[in-house]
């Protein structure tokens, strides 16, 4: 008889693997189905997507499928073909990648009620926040919410505020907002779905001739020529251009493209380029879509109704068909990483596995390729095609200004802004230009430090320091932790390590700045984008929208907009705190500093007047200013990849993290002691090719998070697949439940 293969949603590592059910003759079960099947002894009712088919003889044992839960197969077959390869390369379950592929909601039943959520006294709120008595930015971005908006259904303000459900359960044992069931739900936002109607949308560029050469090579097809294209093209080079005319192509062929942006705000751009340009059908996928309309989405997608599908990090496991073309914008962008979610996935190499089973093309775009990526295109690995020049002839390079800010400093400029800056700016004015100042801190300082022992005011429940802000209401200054949420007014600050009370702000983040630049230039109008001005859905569009129609002079903001917008009026741009971006742990600082400064630095002179940057360094010497002045990456990469292969690091050798994290400190440290006890005994055994190294165990840079402790173990080896055998050694020998370990295979970044 024939017999349905599945394999469980929600598996963990004891039941990861392949069950075999009966398939009753009324259910029309096909490979990719979604269906729900009795597990255990007890029965239980599972989600499970079927993978495949075997004949056996009758067995009466075996269990039939008791529901199929989509009319439709959840996945395609190609899908299915990842699954293993994903579990295997990403140290998960193959249940974890059905929950990336498959949608929450798919099989949900639509509810006729829905759970509203007020406030129960505004007075008492408003109270409450004027006089900061609120201990969590959550709760605090909830009430703020529900002041503006009103009565608003549960599901649309987590996605508006970010938050989650146990902030508003909180709030309601306050007595501070209620819950009531209602019938029906609220009208979904079709705003986040629209494309702009800016009419430069559908304007056909014709083409130069490098990028004729690049759509030629990309779209070429022949046997033998490399399916991985890194497009490497400076600054304003045109490769929006590129990406298009090659979707062109795909479409008219009839293949389907994957479009991928690092940035949600980069998304309706993106959408607009495609809908202005292209007849392709598009469909959108971003973590700000509510649960509904993500489902609406992928159901396009899966039908095949689109044939364009545009999305971050998160739509590389979309159920396109005839996938041919996959374009990874700013290919370089640490966001196509999952850092802060299991698994920690590289888009990067789920598009490579995909384009392996389809033959699609995959264009990595960027005008500051990943130090790895040009490495494989030097080697061969991929097809290297550069942009040299700026696709509007009238448009060059801006004059870059490297800055001094020890002499500032001395001459009276403060460290905010220096007076070269100042009187660039004022000049762009008195023109009718626009600016833009890149600051990569948002809040009003960076930290206060204790003025008896010269300690950062740490945030009690993670080892780092807690942020500076303004109360919007009342003007007092807060000091907010950005990684539990914790909230105190700066004026109750005390010192964890002498209970000092006494502190100077150090640094300055984007709301100082603006608060400067008001004073500074009364006349124009600022706008800030960071994450603290873009909670609510469509907040990233409505800012670049209005200073692209000249509605303010000046935009600040941190690396929200660095990546990819394109201000044709924009003509100075300012780069703030340069050396913040070197102080950080990873090897890719200097990578991730040279392309922030780089990019932001494009951002001028787009258009047909000239461009001016002005880089603010104390230490303006610092070969890498040199380099991102000059926007010279090639001069960058060969200093790179010297220190790179000096110290063993990517691309020449892989880096595995593990981190152990319990809620006690001393457990966290011994238990740490033997996991790294284990792991030197284990692979001293191993064959001397694998050439593995051991790092730690080291406390993690976040010590303490969320009131966990966690240490770190680092292993190097000459291949992410030599790592992930150590991992799953560590897997099998260590229960999760005693050892709790996050597996990174590529870590230190």
């Amino acid at each position: 008889m024939k017999l349905a293969e599945v394999i469980l949603r929600d598996s963990v590592r004891q039941t990861d693997r392949i069950y075999t059910y009966k398939i009753p003759a009324e259910l029309d079960v096909r490979e990719g189905s979604y269906v729900s099947v009795p597990f255990g002894n007890g029965n239980v009712r599972k989600k499970a997507v079927v993978t495949g088919f075997r004949e056996a003889p009758d067995d009466p044992k075996l269990k039939s499928i008791t529901e199929l839960i989509d009319d439709l197969p959840v996945l395609t077959s190609e899908q299915i073909k990842l699954i293993k390869p994903i579990s295997s390369r990403f140290n998960c379950t193959m249940g974890d990648v059905i929950s990336l592929m498959v949608p929450s909601m798919v099989g949900r039943r639509m509810q006729t009620s829905v759970t509203m959520v007020d406030i129960i006294d505004r007075e008492t709120v408003t109270k409450l926040l004027n006089e900061n008595k609120l201990r969590s930015v959550h709760h605090i971005n909830i009430l703020e919410y529900l002041l503006e908006a009103g009565k608003t259904e549960q599901r649309k303000l987590i996605l508006e505020t970010g938050t989650n459900s146990s902030h508003i359960r909180a709030l309601c044992e306050k007595g501070l907002i209620t819950k009531e069931k209602e019938t029906g739900g609220f009208e979904e936002n079709p705003g986040l779905l629209d494309s702009v109607t800016d009419p430069k949308f559908s304007e056909v560029h014709e083409l130069n001739q490098e990028q004729k050469a690049a759509v030629e090579r990309i779209t070429d097809f022949t046997p033998g020529s490399k399916k991985i294209c890194l497009l490497h093209g400076i600054t304003g080079s045109g490769k929006t251009e590129v990406y298009l005319n090659c979707a062109e192509k795909i479409l008219k062929d009839g293949g389907a493209v994957l479009y991928m942006v690092p940035e949600i705000s980069l998304t309706p751009q993106t959408i607009s380029w495609i809908r202005g340009r292209l007849s392709g059908k598009v469909a959108v996928l971003h973590s700000k879509l509510t649960e509904k309309q993500k489902h609406e989405q992928w159901d396009l997608i899966r039908r095949g109704i689109v044939n364009v599908v545009v999305a971050p990090r998160s739509g590389v496991f979309a159920p396109i068909k005839d996938l041919k073309l996959i374009i990874i914008d700013e290919e370089h962008d640490a966001s196509y990483k999952s850092s802060d979610s299991h698994p920690h996935y590289n888009t990067k190499d789920i598009a490579n596995m995909r384009s392996k089973l389809t033959g699609a093309k995959i264009i990595l775009g960027s005008a500051t390729p990943s130090v790895e990526s040009y490495y494989g295109a030097k080697e061969g690995y991929y097809e290297l095609i550069e942009l040299k020049e700026r696709a509007n002839a009238q448009a060059k390079l801006p004059k870059v200004h490297p800055v001094d800010m020890k002499e500032q400093l001395k001459m009276g400029a403060g460290e905010m802004l220096s007076i070269p800056l100042r009187n660039a700016m004022a000049r762009a004015f008195a023109e009718g230009h626009q600016v833009v100042l890149f600051l990569n801190r948002r809040g009003y300082s960076r930290t206060l430090v204790c003025n008896d022992c010269g300690d950062v005011c740490m945030c009690k429940y993670c080892s780092v320091g807690m942020t500076l802000h303004n109360n919007r209401r009342s003007g007092e200054r807060l000091l907010i932790c950005h990684y539990c949420g914790r909230v105190i007014p700066a004026s109750e600050a005390e010192c964890l390590s002498c209970g000092g009370r006494h502190f100077s702000k150090v640094g300055f983040g984007t709301e100082q700045l603006e608060e400067m630049l008001k004073e500074l230039f009364p006349k124009e109008k600022v706008l800030r984008m960071d994450q603290d001005t873009t909670v609510r859905a469509g907040a990233h569009q409505d800012i670049i929208n209005a200073f692209r129609n000249k509605e303010a002079s000046i935009l600040v903001g941190t690396q929200m907009i660095a990546k990819g917008h394109d201000f044709a009026n924009v003509t100075v741009v300012g780069i703030l705190g340069a050396d913040l971006m070197l102080n950080s742990s990873s090897y890719k600082s200097s990578e991730r500093a040279f392309q922030l400064i780089t990019q932001a630095a494009g951002r001028a002179g787009r258009g047909e007047d000239p461009g001016d940057v002005y880089i603010q360094s104390r230490n303006i010497e610092e070969p890498l200013f040199k380099y991102a002045a000059s926007q010279d990456y090639k001069a960058f990469y060969e200093a790179e990849i010297m220190y790179r292969n000096k110290l063993g690091l990517p691309p020449f050798k892989a880096i595995g993290d593990m981190v152990l994290s319990t809620e006690n400190e001393e457990e966290t440290r011994i238990k740490a002691y033997q996991l790294a006890d284990y792991v030197k005994k284990f692979l001293s055994v191993q064959d001397p090719k694998y050439a593995f190294e051991v790092m730690g165990p080291v406390p993690d840079v976040f010590y303490e998070l969320r009131g966990r402790y966690r240490y770190i173990i680092s292993v190097k080896a000459v291949s992410k697949s030599a790592v992930n055998a150590v991992f799953k050694q560590v897997m099998k020998d260590f229960d999760p439940k005693i050892y709790p370990i996050s597996f990174d295979n590529d870590g230190m970044s």
